[in-house]
């Protein structure tokens, strides 16, 4: 995303105000002078064969990017005055005029028996995207909110166009004996009243705030201010928080942000971008008290279910105060970072040596023990492999924070992202789709066995107890099948507050799928092998498939009864009540639903969904994709 564009949007700001007497008139403009004016570079050498082109000629093919600003400075006061004339208070306008566009929201002054109406307007290029044109609309609004109400309170408004208008008069009265005016009278003319606008901003106070809502603008893309040192008005335009190497579209990713509060989950976890000290000193006196116990709470191990347990705040208000620390570019989305993981580098990645994020990753982890440069970092995760995968048998607790805090750095400059298991029913002779096919495309390596099994000490995360590892059995399957309801939401108990985050709090597909496998004797490779291999094992060998096609029927009900009958014969050898919890999770194999989403749909832990999987492993396939959700991507 062009960030350099965004900043080159705005051309000046201007304060337009209709009083009782006289039309709109101008009472304001402040504009950045340009001086990055390239001259053309001199030829010094001539051929026979040069051409000579007079100076006059303007090639069309020459783009001049501040043909919107000349456009602009050849308007006149009352042209532009005209131009901003309200059609009617409180309402959003819009004028284009060739390559400028005037942009900002009228607003009536009905108890005021002098002033009529006024508006904030923000000159912008024409070719600004229709998302930057709201946002600086919204703006408008806020700002000329804030200035009415100073109006109704103290008539601030009618004290500053009273100075203001000293300043203008002298001007217009010269400008009046226009008789005989040569050029070069017009041009002084225009100067002197330029140079009353830069007084106006040493004497008023509203036209400071102005000028430094400008210069604000410009530099961060966000305004901080407090008009007649009173009232407190915060805004920013998100296409500046949006990250550069974001793939989304500036009105769609605009539109995603604006959203947001109604597409968050609550198995998301947020990521501050800064340091969480500088945010809290940051936020304006009025600002609200929950934001800033959300910001002291806010671990990457954490959930926003965990953090609704944490702090006690009801979840929808976790996903307000979410929704805002992304809008304003202060966070990103993430999953909560456990130990079975699985990261890949970013496809939008920049692994340049001398670029700047090598550099700023050199200053940060300047005495690293494990990579010393961001290549040998992002080296680490070519595969996709689990995240303890990546640890050493020698590390210690030191260490093991440091590479915490390394992954963490990669997904905060959006380097890495995160894959997750799709699940997929795939039944023998199935030629009605092409999971088959698609499951061996997408397949990626297997991970590799680790030496050990770290045990991450539960002093770097405010844990206070650790949890031993044990193999996936079915007389330990209720070990942690307890369940916390929070806003109709069950919150599993392998993620509470006193279990450690990179122990059993994790999605455990990698590890506890090897293990079965290990045990069983299966293999990867036999996932679409028949399910009647293992027919003679049972006990009960006199159980046909017809027992079950009434269960699946009711599961399945569009499904055609040849489908139906396959899927019966496909687990006929199974105990009843493990054929009632599959088809209870049926509808989620079909590739669009990955661990996470299912637990939370379904009220189930971790645990309880990945054994069930894996006693149908025959004829369930899993492969690996991001989460597609947007405004991850952010």
């Amino acid at each position: 995303m062009d960030r350099i564009a965004f900043e080159k949007d705005l051309i000046a700001i201007l304060l337009v105000v209709e009083s009782a007497h006289d039309k709109n008139k101008l009472l304001y403009k402040y504009e950045q002078a340009n001086t990055n004016i390239r001259e053309p570079e001199p030829v010094n050498f001539h051929t026979s064969y040069s051409i000579v082109i007079a100076k006059d000629f303007d090639p069309p093919s020459v783009k001049d990017d501040d043909a919107p600003r000349t456009t602009f400075q050849n308007f006149d006061e009352t042209t532009i005055a005209i131009l901003t004339s309200p059609n009617s208070y409180g309402s959003h306008v819009e004028v284009q005029v060739d390559d400028v566009i005037f942009v900002g929201h009228t607003l009536g002054l009905e108890q005021s028996t002098d002033l009529k109406s006024f508006a904030i307007f923000f000159v912008l290029r024409a070719i600004a995207k229709a998302s930057v044109i709201i946002s600086y609309q919204e703006m408008s609004q806020r700002i000329g909110t804030a200035i009415r109400c100073e109006e109704q309170r103290v008539h601030y408004l009618k004290n500053e166009y009273d100075k203001l208008l000293t300043f203008i008069q002298p001007h217009e009265i010269a400008a009046s004996d226009s008789s005989n005016r040569r050029q070069n009278e017009d041009d002084k003319a225009r100067e002197i009243r330029e140079q009353a606008y830069s007084t106006m901003a040493e004497e008023s106070q509203l036209a400071a705030t102005l000028k430094q809502i400008f210069t604000d603008l410009q530099v961060s893309g966000e305004i901080n201010i407090t008009i007649n040192n009173w009232l407190n008005v915060s805004c920013c335009l998100p296409h500046r928080s949006i990250a550069l190497n974001c793939s989304l579209e500036p009105d769609f990713a605009f539109n995603v942000l604006s959203n947001a509060e109604q597409i968050l989950k609550p198995y998301y976890g947020i990521l501050l971008v800064i340091d969480p000290s500088a945010l809290l000193a940051s936020l304006p006196i009025d600002s609200s008290s929950t934001l800033s116990t959300l910001v002291r709470h806010l671990r990457s191990s954490y959930s926003m279910s965990r953090l609704s347990l944490e702090t006690g705040l009801p979840l929808p208000q976790i996903y307000r105060l979410a929704s805002h620390l992304l809008y304003w570019g202060r966070a990103k989305l993430i999953y909560p970072i456990y130990d079975d993981n699985v990261y890949i580098i970013s496809p939008d990645a920049d692994i340049s040596k001398h670029g700047s994020l090598s550099k700023l990753y050199k200053e940060t982890f300047r005495n690293t023990t494990n990579y010393p440069t961001l290549q040998e970092a992002l080296a680490e995760y070519s595969d996709a492999v689990p995240f303890y995968d990546h640890t050493n048998r020698s590390d210690n607790d030191s260490e093991l924070q440091e590479r915490l805090q390394c992954v963490e750095w990669l997904l905060r400059h959006r380097l890495l992202v995160q894959v997750h298991y799709y699940y997929y029913l795939v039944l023998p002779n199935d030629n009605r789709s092409d999971f088959k096919d698609e499951y061996k495309q997408t397949r990626l390596p297997r991970p590799r066995v680790p030496l050990r099994r770290n045990q991450y000490s539960s002093n770097l995360f405010e844990s206070s107890s650790k949890n031993e590892r044990f193999h996936l059995t079915s007389e330990n399957i209720d070990i942690r099948g307890n369940l916390l309801s929070v806003n109709s939401y069950d919150y599993n108990m392998a993620s509470s507050p006193s279990t450690n985050q990179f122990s059993y709090s994790s999605t455990h597909h990698s590890r506890s799928t090897d293990t079965l496998k290990t045990m069983t004797g299966t293999s990867q490779d036999d996932v679409f092998a028949s399910s009647s291999v293992n027919s003679n094992t049972t006990t009960d060998t006199g159980r046909y498939a017809s027992h079950y096609l009434t269960k699946v029927s009711q599961a399945l009900p569009n499904e055609q009864l040849e489908y139906q009958k396959s899927l019966a014969i496909a687990i006929k050898d199974a105990k009843e009540q493990h054929v009632t919890d599959f088809l209870r999770l049926i509808k989620y194999f079909n590739g669009t639903y990955h661990l996470e989403e299912i637990t939370i749909m379904e009220n189930m832990t971790r645990l309880q969904v990945l054994t069930i999987i894996e006693k149908f492993q025959s004829i369930v396939a899993r492969a690996l994709h991001p989460d597609p959700n947007p405004i991850l991507q952010i």
